[in-house]
């Protein structure tokens, strides 16, 4: 996949959502690690998206993780930032801060560098998609993708923005199929 594909499928994925969202009447919010904001710039990016998108937090450091979404320490230490434990602990934080229906995590690696951790970590991101459901409760829908260490990180941060809203389309879509 080239630039210019994993962008269209991004502004896709993202129109998709803010239908979705909007006829359904729900709130989204994000909190981004590898995609640095890229999420919740494709949804901004769309005419009218005050009403379904209430904010985002990028949080790429383990003590803004910890501090901003309330990422339980033993979670960073045990499980690393870059886990599937993590990327819903970001959700929920998201969902928290920002009081909204819906939330979706970006976190991992886009590359080879995984800064002195496993090695099989290069190129695995983790995304989740969390909704709110009956009575308060959360339900989360998380993935792990495999990226190619030798792209470039943009093309990859692309790709993972794009897999998280297509995750979130289909997590709402599973919980609220009348929308």
């Amino acid at each position: 996949m080239d630039m210019g594909e994993a962008q269209g499928r991004l502004a896709a994925a993202a129109r998709d959502v803010f239908e979705i969202f909007k006829v359904g009447n729900l709130t989204l919010c994000a909190a981004e690690s590898c995609t640095g904001g890229l999420v919740g710039s494709s949804i901004v990016g769309i005419s009218g998206a005050s009403s379904i998108f209430k904010g985002s937090a990028v949080c790429y450091c383990d003590a803004s993780k910890i501090s901003v979404l309330g990422v339980r320490r033993d979670t960073i230490e045990n499980c690393f930032a870059e886990s599937r434990q993590c990327s819903i602990e970001m959700a929920r934080g998201a969902m928290r801060i920002f009081g909204a229906d819906a939330a979706v995590s970006t976190t991992g690696f886009l590359d080879a560098n995984v800064g002195g951790k496993p090695q099989e970590l290069a190129g695995k991101v983790f995304v989740c998609a969390c909704v709110r459901v009956d009575g308060g409760k959360t339900s989360e829908f998380c993935s792990q993708i495999s990226l190619d260490t030798n792209a470039d990180r943009n093309l990859n941060r692309t790709i993972t923005a794009a897999c998280a809203l297509e995750s979130l389309r289909l997590a709402i879509s599973s919980i609220r199929p009348q929308i």
